[in-house]
């Protein structure tokens, strides 16, 4: 009896897309390198990265859960560069505060410290204050993919700030402005998390926050 050989793991770039037939992903504005320090093609890597793939077909958020050093923030890293995508990285913990991801004011600088990117346009200047975007609101107006790292750790009101960015509504408002910023198509959301097992402050997630994400396990 003939038993057929397992589909080899062939990544491409083809028409402005990339991933592996059929689980092809847009390709993203940065510039792509020629050489990967990481190795996409190694067997557990490849596997993991085709679930990968597979999720991002859906447009809700991916949830990376797996024992930690099993690669889950290189992979998306790796994924990020290869698709052309700038990735920004967030440490959640319990002391990350929800200002830290939208925003704050912040005493007015010198101007010759003055960062103009980081400061909201449409945001008079309040007195000797001025607002200034939070890492979150300026991957959102970037377009840049997130990671947010041990999303298990975040406190409750970082993760009902959330919750907007990660539903249908696909926005952040920012009641100290009083806008919303829509999230532009190349805006992706992935977090990563060890098992509830691995103890460390970690806590289970609400199932309801939860099904806004696709999950997929990394093995080792």
């Amino acid at each position: 009896q003939k038993t057929r050989g397992k589909k080899k793991f062939e990544l491409c770039h083809s028409n402005g897309t990339f991933g592996e037939e059929p689980f092809l992903i847009p390709v993203g504005p940065e510039s792509i390198p020629k050489n990967m320090s990481f190795n996409l093609s190694a067997p557990t890597t490849s596997m993991n990265l085709s679930r990968v793939l597979r999720a991002m077909q859906l447009k809700k958020p991916i949830l990376l859960e797996g024992s930690p050093g099993v690669g889950k923030t290189s992979l998306i890293s790796a994924l990020a560069s290869v698709s052309g995508h700038k990735l920004v990285r967030i440490n959640l913990s319990e002391q990350t505060d929800i200002s830290d991801l939208m925003g704050t004011d912040l005493p007015l600088p010198d101007e010759s410290s003055y960062d103009e990117e980081s400061v909201t346009e449409t945001s008079p200047s309040k007195g000797n204050f001025r607002w200034c975007d939070g890492v979150l609101l300026k991957a959102i107006k970037r377009g840049d993919w997130v990671l947010l790292d041990e999303l298990n750790l975040a406190s409750q009101s970082v993760l009902e700030g959330l919750n907007s960015c990660l539903d249908h509504r696909a926005n952040l408002f920012i009641p100290e402005l009083g806008q919303t910023f829509d999230c532009p198509r190349t805006f992706r959301i992935f977090a990563a998390q060890n098992p509830l097992a691995q103890g460390g402050g970690r806590k289970g997630l609400p199932k309801s926050f939860l099904n806004r994400f696709t999950k997929v396990y990394v093995e080792a």
